[in-house]
């Protein structure tokens, strides 16, 4: 309950007089004003003489009878233009109402009358309350009068009052008789003083007064209407009036003692006001109460005076006085007062910023928010009060309650004006809380973010720093990285950690438990429960540092990373899987090579993480890159060089061969000779020669360490392969460097070795056995004499060949020169081509073949060669012509010779007998030339002087 007169009052309507002119006097010419009302852009007053005049909006006064009685009710409407009028009937008789169209104009100039009737609540017949009316004395005095009228907005309902408490509802359309039912409501025992109807999408109620009870009845159900009793007390006619929507209650009642607000189902709040109210009226959210002076007359000519209530912002908006008030009626945007005189005085609001500076040089700044809230301004300017409000309590010194009024601005007004205000350190809890609520409002930056953090380390507030960053809930908005900095700065390092794991900054998790925390555990524990992009990135940014310190568990994580990767967290059966067969999916993993520079100083660990990817007994297991299988042999080595000698060394030994021997493992070979002969790992170093097909290079080396064994063995195994091998180890057996005699058996096996395969000319091989000055002739006579044997039967068989060549070629030259000088006689009788008898003209050759012409000229390719001698003469022409171009192809002759794994002697021999170097100046160029050749030997030297001397 609230004290009216407790409430401020200021002045927000300017009042103007008798703004008619003194037109509504003329218009009336004595008659007293009974009634008034207003709607769509018209004022009505009704008139003792029966007549109603209309106001426009220009103040022009037009004025028709309604009545042959006083007018006792105008109802006018805002959405159409019908006006309904009641006057009282002639004594004994019902009230008149009628309904009339002000657009439409009869003959005379009057408004039309739609509608006319004379409602009576009593249940008699018509004929009896005919007799009842025509009889005089008391008795017309029991017919009841309408008090009062109520009207649905949609003129589909209208509620009558009468003096004997009845009251009657007519449905259908106002304006119309026909359709139109009508029913007795409720009958009370006192007359009714006002009626109210209250509309909305979902229901109709209907409020009614007498002077002893306020109901309230449902009208929404047809022939279902319910009434409530609301009080037990009424009020005056002319003390009810209808709250718009904005209003939490929808009826008011005026009584002597206060005003009293109801609901549909009960009675709201109530203001005491004590004094006489003679009327009550209701304009765009205020309440205009009119009261007679208490102990003043109650005459309707007497002054009353005139308040003007803001019922929600609890302030009296004009307190004025008016003699001889008639009506309150608004229009046109304004109220308006019309008073006995009778004259019009208008209440004209003043503009919201007129009531602003009114309120603000008053220092009223919170009826100047509340005012603006209810005036539905925008935020920007309730902000602009509230800062003023704030400003001047600052000013006052009560910093707290102006920093409530800054609160109320976030987030219109700019924050560095409130933060500059407060950025003393005694101040300090005051910006916290202004901070906070940027925050929670999202208006927060970075800077704003850094400055929360920062006066919460200040004042080293762990509760609300967990409130702010441990919240379950989440609400708090802010800079993520730049709270992290800011706690981590501070040493609020699990503040940190909660901030940066909520918000998925596990760059910067990790951060702070290796770099602040020590904790390499945890990191790797939190690492295993990201994904695999996630760990990949931040295994590469921080795997040294976790090598260095827990190696054994950050060398699981690597290769569970590469092998068949899942977090940690995730759940062992997928949601869905139970439901159907599982499929089988492709393995996530990274590439190991991407974790291959982590690994370097740490190399138990490096070969740990390598045997593992490549365990055969691993599901998840991959082929290694050359690279990473280098980098395993590496490590082997490394660790092979830093054994001790013994079973540990023997054991990395056969690892290292091993995975040179694999035919998976693609080792990079020329990589793998220098590691082994940097840690001289020397049967790795043999194995790579071995499968390079480096034979000669294994040679030399065991040659090079005295080991002939050794070499006899490659030499056995290989030389199918590189039949050369045993002149080379012939070589090492002879060479002057070997500090013994050569073991006779090896000598043996290599002289016959190259012997059986023609390896070597039996004169180069001397050359070399004399070169030795360990080796005697006792040792090589047995191979001398099985060479002496060979040459010899050799000899004889060329010898013969020799004398045969020269028997043919004796009888060739025999031959060529009978028919050079000798005359030729032909006997052939047929012919060599089709074996007929021979018949002129025939064709006859030198080699002794005949043809007839006609087969001559069939099967011959020219007139001058023989058929049957061509072939053969053409092959042989083609042999002349290769050895011609062979002449001129010296380097091709060279390259025969040096990849010549025979005898030199022979490669010369044939070219010679080609007839290739038929010059003295080819031979002459071939002679140096021999001195840089492999194999060549004194033999070829001389077997080119001597055809040189002989040409």
């Amino acid at each position: 309950m609230a004290a009216l007169l407790q409430w401020r009052k200021f002045s927000f309507f300017d009042v103007t007089a008798n703004i008619d002119g003194g037109q509504l006097a003329e218009a009336l010419k004595g008659a007293e004003v009974t009634c008034t009302a207003g709607g769509r852009g018209q004022v009505y007053i009704g008139d003792s003489a029966g007549c109603v005049h209309g106001l426009n909006r220009q103040l022009k006064v037009s004025t028709f009878v309604a009545h042959g009685q006083p007018v006792r009710s105008i109802t006018a409407f805002d959405h159409t233009s019908i006006v309904i009028t009641i006057a009282d009937g002639s004594p004994g008789t019902p009230s008149e109402v009628k309904v009339w169209s002000p657009d439409k104009l009869d003959s005379q100039g009057r408004p039309t009358c739609l509608r006319s009737l004379a409602p009576d609540p009593r249940p008699a017949p018509a004929s009896q309350r005919q007799s009842q009316a025509s009889q005089s004395g008391p008795s017309r005095n029991q017919v009841p009068h309408v008090t009062t009228l109520a009207v649905h907005p949609n003129l589909s309902l209208m509620a009558v009052g009468f003096s004997d408490g009845s009251i009657m509802l007519y449905r259908g359309e106002v304006s119309r008789e026909r359709g139109s039912k009508h029913k007795v409501l409720l009958t009370v025992s006192s007359g009714l003083t006002s009626l109210h109807l209250r509309h909305t999408t979902r229901s109709t109620h209907l409020f009614a007064t007498t002077r002893t009870h306020t109901y309230c009845i449902n009208l929404t159900v047809r022939d279902k209407e319910t009434t409530v009793e609301l009080d037990g007390l009424g009020c005056e006619p002319g003390c009810s009036t209808l709250a718009d929507g904005r209003h939490e209650h929808h009826f008011l009642v005026a009584r002597p003692d206060a005003l009293y607000s109801y609901t549909s189902d009960s009675r709201g709040s109530c203001y005491v006001f004590e004094g006489e109210k003679t009327l009550v009226a209701w304009f765009r959210g205020y309440l205009i109460v009119a009261a007679a002076d208490k102990g003043g007359p109650t005459t309707r000519s007497g002054e009353r005076s005139i308040t003007v209530y803001d019922l929600t912002n609890k302030l009296v908006a004009l307190s004025t006085r008016v003699r001889g008030l008639a009506g309150v009626v608004g229009e046109w945007g304004g109220l308006y007062l019309v008073t006995t005189e009778p004259s019009l005085i208008h209440m004209s609001e003043k503009d919201l910023h007129s009531k602003f500076q009114l309120l603000f040089k008053k220092n009223q700044f919170d009826i100047a928010i509340s005012l603006a809230k209810t005036q539905c301004c925008d935020q920007e300017e309730v902000a602009e009060i509230l800062k003023q409000y704030g400003d001047w309590l600052y000013s006052k010194g009560n910093h707290a309650a102006a920093m409530d009024q800054y609160l109320k601005t976030v987030p219109h007004l700019e924050p560095s004006y409130v933060i500059r205000k407060y950025l003393d350190t005694q101040h300090i809890h005051n910006l916290t809380t202004y901070l906070q609520a940027l925050h929670r409002t999202g208006s927060a930056t970075a800077d704003h973010t850094s400055l929360l953090l920062n006066c919460y380390t200040r004042l080293r507030d762990t509760q609300q720093l967990n409130e702010f960053i441990m919240s379950k809930e989440g609400a708090v908005e802010c800079d993520v990285e730049l709270g992290v900095r800011v706690c981590r700065s501070a040493g609020y390092y699990d503040h940190a950690l909660a901030l940066a794991a909520r918000h998925g900054l596990h760059h910067h998790h990790l951060a702070i438990l290796i770099d602040d925390k020590k904790d390499y555990s945890a990191a790797l524990r939190y690492m295993a429960t990201l994904e695999l992009e996630e760990v990949k990135a931040n295994v590469l940014r921080y795997g040294s540092v976790l090598l260095n310190h827990v190696p054994d568990e950050t060398t699981e994580l690597l290769i569970s990373l590469c092998t068949d990767y899942k977090p940690s967290n995730s759940p062992i059966v997928k949601e869905g899987s139970l439901d159907s067969y599982p499929t089988p999916e492709d393995p996530v993993r990274a590439d190991p090579e991407e974790f291959e520079y982590l690994l370097v100083g740490h190399s138990e660990q490096a070969i740990t993480f390598l045997e593992r990817l490549t365990d055969p007994h691993n599901p998840s297991r991959q082929l290694l890159s050359p690279r990473l299988y280098t980098t395993l042999l590496a490590e082997y080595l490394h660790q092979y060089s830093l054994a001790p000698e013994g079973q540990d060394q023997v054991a990395l030994g056969e690892k290292v061969l091993a995975l040179l021997r694999n035919p998976d493992t693609k080792v990079c070979r020329d990589q793998a000779l220098l590691l082994c002969d940097k840690h001289k790992f020397h049967d790795g170093k043999l194995l790579l020669w071995e499968q390079a097909g480096m034979f000669e290079e294994m040679l030399a080396w065991h040659g090079e360490r005295g080991e002939t064994e050794a070499a006899l063995a490659v030499c056995s195994r290989k030389a199918q392969q590189q039949p050369s091998l045993w002149c080379s180890f012939l070589r090492q057996l002879a060479s002057a460097s070997s500090p013994s005699p050569p073991n006779p058996h090896h000598l043996s096996t290599c002289l016959n070795n190259i012997e059986d395969k023609g390896l070597m000319p039996a004169l180069e091989v001397m050359e070399v056995l004399a070169s030795s000055p360990h080796i005697t002739l006792g040792q090589v006579r047995d191979y001398l004499l099985g060479v002496v044997a060979s040459h010899s039967s050799t000899l004889a068989a060329e010898a013969s060949r020799s004398q045969q060549y020269a028997q043919e070629t004796a009888k060739m030259r025999d031959t060529i020169r009978d028919l050079r000088t000798g005359a030729t006689q032909f006997t052939a009788t047929k012919c060599n081509i089709c074996n007929n008898e021979l018949e002129l003209p025939s064709v006859h050759f030198l080699c002794r073949h005949s043809f007839h012409q006609h087969c001559f000229e069939s099967y011959s390719e020219s007139d001058a060669d023989c058929p049957m001698c061509l072939p053969e003469n053409k092959k042989m022409m083609d042999i002349i012509k290769a050895q011609e171009t062979h002449r001129s192809q010296h380097d091709h002759f060279h390259e025969q010779l040096e990849r010549s794994s025979a005898d030199a002697f022979t490669v010369v021999a044939d070219y010679l007998g080609r007839g290739v170097f038929t010059h003295l100046q080819s031979l002459s160029a071939l002679y140096p030339r021999l001195n840089t050749t492999k194999s060549k030997g004194a033999a070829c030297q001389s077997l080119v002087m001597h055809v040189s001397y002989a040409s």
